[in-house]
């Protein structure tokens, strides 16, 4: 009895799928502004106005909108914030809304220089609207005679294919390594090299061999020649283990950089506000 209970409960959930797909999402229009906000509301407004860009800049577009309602709702003189809000909802998903805050800023700045081009605007998310609309009106009903996933492992051209991840290159460490073999074979070579002069040191004190010793001068003579090879050995293994973890580092940000939604960003003064206004080319 229980399993058939969730049976049809599951085939009721698919067969309403596609109803609360197409529904429509929920707008709000914004009240009308028939007063002047005070100092403390100003002040507030552009905290939360300032917040919402840190939000913004962060592709965390939910939270800018919660910020610039809350600003907006502060200070309801400040119609451009209408363009920010208008550009975080098309960014989050929410068309209509954007919609709803670009006319309303229609509706309150009449005369603005951007009228044309918000106009294009809006036509242009009405037109997407619409696709969306019809996309999701024609989409096919789930079948409800297998609710379940086949046990077994998938076969053939129904399995997806492993999405390839970026990846970053072995020559950095390589590099590293090589440069790290450098040190270490050249800082051998100077410590034989400075014992070798320390015996050479003890026969011949202050540098001064006697000319008939022409064994220990020849001596002292390679041991010094082989302590600046090791030296620039040492110097060129160092270099490229700098040079490889420079590499390592640039490589790694090129790999992580994150892909974010470009925008435009403008200046705008709106009345006891001023601030950036977000919004997007078309």
């Amino acid at each position: 009895m229980l399993r058939n209970l969730k049976s049809l409960l599951a085939a009721l959930a698919l067969l309403m799928a596609p109803a609360v797909a197409h529904a429509e999402e929920p707008t709000k229009s914004y009240p009308d502004c028939g007063r002047e906000p005070t100092d403390g509301e100003v002040a507030a407004a552009k905290g939360a106005f300032q917040a919402g860009n840190a939000s913004f800049n962060e592709a965390d577009y939910a939270r800018a909108i919660d910020y610039w309602e809350d600003a907006y709702r502060r200070d309801c003189t400040a119609n451009p914030l209408l363009l920010n809000l208008a550009r975080a909802y098309e960014l989050a998903g929410r068309k209509r809304q954007a919609v709803v805050s670009l006319e309303t800023f229609l509706a309150r700045e009449p005369n603005s220089g951007e009228k044309d081009q918000i106009n294009r605007r809006v036509e242009v998310l009405k037109k997407k609207i619409a696709e969306e609309d019809a996309a999701a009106a024609a989409a096919p009903v789930p079948s409800t005679a297998n609710t379940t996933a086949p046990a077994g492992p998938v076969t053939g051209s129904t399995a997806p294919e492993p999405v390839e991840k970026a990846r970053r290159s072995p020559w950095p460490w390589v590099v590293m390594g090589v440069g790290g073999a450098a040190v270490v074979i050249g800082g051998i070579g100077a410590l034989d090299a400075n014992k070798r002069l320390n015996a050479v040191e003890g026969k011949c004190p202050n540098h001064q061999c006697v000319k008939s010793d022409t064994e220990s001068i020849a001596e002292g003579n390679s041991a010094r020649t082989a302590l600046n090879r090791s030296v620039i050995v040492m110097s060129v293994g160092g270099a490229a283990v700098v040079g490889g973890a420079i590499w390592w580092f640039l490589d790694k940000k090129s790999v992580d950089r994150p892909n974010k939604t470009a925008a435009r960003v403008s200046p705008f003064v709106a009345p006891q506000l001023a601030g950036l206004s977000v919004s997007g080319a078309f």
